[in-house]
């Protein structure tokens, strides 16, 4: 276990290179708050095992504190929602018919079902989503890091983004509702 501000060199220069990548992905999953807070906690979780995680490459060990920190946001977003209570609720409630409290809650609701899409994949094709969709990894930067071969990558990604299509059409029209001012 390190003490506060002995961080090894090495680590040093990943949260350094790594910390603002981790945090926009995080604060995209979970929000600004949850997100920042996720990230630290990911990053503390990798120092603690930096001596075992050091020979990672770069993109494995980004991938380690993604997941460690989307896995503690997850957790305490599911342990606060847990405890709100009645009285935690806005006085005045939206009225039903509000078109754009409409257009958000279709917008969670397609965030919502993309995410447990990706989260139903088998293990190899979900490290490709997001490496290739939420990290911006290239094709041979993926197929590196996942140790597979370039074009099966790229049959990864081709088949991802047939599964993707109708969330991104929906998207796109929740999207020109939003620009239009209608649901």
């Amino acid at each position: 276990m390190h003490e506060i501000g002995t961080a090894p060199a090495d680590f040093a220069e990943f949260y350094r290179t790594e910390a603002a990548r981790v945090q926009h992905v995080m604060c995209a999953f979970a929000g600004r708050e949850l997100g920042a807070e996720a990230t630290a906690e990911g990053f503390a979780r990798m120092l603690e095992r930096w001596e075992r995680l050091r020979e990672l490459v770069p993109p494995q060990r980004r991938a380690y504190v993604l997941t460690t920190a989307k896995n503690y946001a997850r957790r305490r977003a599911e342990a606060e929602s847990r405890y709100i209570g009645l009285d935690d609720r806005p006085w005045a409630e939206p009225a039903a018919d509000d078109e754009a409290i409409g257009r958000v809650e279709d917008s969670l609701g397609l965030e919502g079902a993309v995410r447990r899409l990706i989260d139903s994949l088998p293990p190899r094709r979900r490290q490709v989503a997001l490496l290739y969709f939420l990290h911006d990894d290239g094709y041979a930067q993926i197929a590196s890091v996942l140790e597979m071969s370039e074009s099966t990558v790229r049959t990864h990604v081709a088949e991802l983004r047939k599964v993707l299509q109708p969330y991104v059409r929906r998207f796109q029209q929740i999207m020109e509702a939003s620009e239009h001012g209608r649901a």
